[in-house]
């Protein structure tokens, strides 16, 4: 579990991106500051996989 752990986090962050910009009325700076928080979450996760498949 610890091990997929941040690929769970990247799935989560897609479809929580996803349902903001179906689910939002207005597109105001709360919108882009929950969806640019969402994308370096999803980043970050990235780098930690990558960083962790180097050193296995």
């Amino acid at each position: 579990m610890k091990k997929n752990l941040p690929l769970i986090v990247i799935i989560a962050s897609a479809v929580l991106i996803v349902f903001n910009f179906i689910f939002s009325e207005k597109f105001d700076r709360g919108f882009w500051m929950s969806s640019l928080s969402s994308v370096l979450i999803i980043i970050s996760m990235a780098l930690t996989i990558r960083e962790r498949n180097k050193n296995n």
